[in-house]
């Protein structure tokens, strides 16, 4: 309900692609059958509150949940890309006396 809500709050005009490339990642997403059934709710989701229950136009709908095998290393693995094409640029890292001093601020 939550992946639905959020694509809703999104401009009219970017929904259709957010259904259409929705992307699981990490550990949790590991769940058996966790994409179909993610996709059924989105699909009945909108179905109700979309569409009020008309059915007639219900077939256009398209609704895409990427599920790649590798999904639950990709959460490091973008960290650590990051951190590579990062290495060099001083201003995006904090130093411990910066973390001593200003914390997750």
């Amino acid at each position: 309900e939550l992946v639905f809500n959020t694509i809703n709050g999104a401009d009219v005009d970017t929904r259709t692609a957010f259904y259409n490339h929705i992307v699981l990642s990490g550990g949790s997403s590991m769940y058996p059958g966790l994409p179909s059934r993610m996709e059924k709710d989105i699909r009945g989701y909108f179905l109700e509150r979309v569409l009020k229950g008309k059915t007639e136009t219900f077939h256009k709908f398209k609704c895409r949940i990427e599920d790649p095998p590798r999904r639950k290393h990709m959460v490091f693995l973008g960290g650590a890309v990051l951190a590579e094409i990062m290495k060099n640029k001083e201003s995006f890292w904090m130093t411990k006396a910066e973390w001593d001093e200003m914390g997750t601020k």
